[in-house]
């Protein structure tokens, strides 16, 4: 059974160790600029600098980790990055702002990302990521199911 499964082969493990790769990739560019800054944290502080005032609940179910986002929150905040808010119209939600901090430490890391991003992807095409989007996609809607 599996005798000819390959690791190497695997799109999965293609994909995790790819996810490693940039993670690692990430924290050594972030800390490069004295920044103790996980992916994690950066795509939320970029969902938060883009929709300033989402709530904290759509947070979570947009990253797919509620009981997580809620002390990735408190800890952003304790950092100055971000600003969590009551909800004016509905007290028992909190938006989402981002601070001063924040926004620094976006305008720093944006410039950066694009430069290595040209540097990693200057022999794919427009065509490749149209498809590995697609494909990307596909594979990710059919492991929800």
């Amino acid at each position: 059974m599996g005798k000819d499964f390959e690791l190497e082969n695997s799109y999965a493990y293609l994909i995790y160790k790819t996810v490693r790769a940039l993670r690692k990739q990430f924290m050594r560019m972030a800390m490069e600029k004295g920044l103790e800054l996980f992916p994690e944290q950066w795509f939320v502080l970029v969902k938060v600098i883009k929709q300033p005032g989402c709530s904290q609940s759509d947070l979570g179910r947009d990253f797919d980790d509620r009981p997580s986002m809620a002390r990735a929150l408190r800890n952003m905040e304790q950092k100055l990055w971000i600003k969590i808010v009551p909800d004016p119209e509905d007290r028992r939600k909190h938006q989402v702002f981002p601070a001063k901090k924040g926004i620094q430490i976006y305008n720093t890391l944006v410039p950066e990302i694009e430069k290595e991003r040209s540097r990693m992807f200057k022999s794919l095409s427009t065509q490749d990521f149209t498809n590995f989007k697609r494909i990307i996609d596909e594979i990710y809607d059919q492991s929800i199911e």
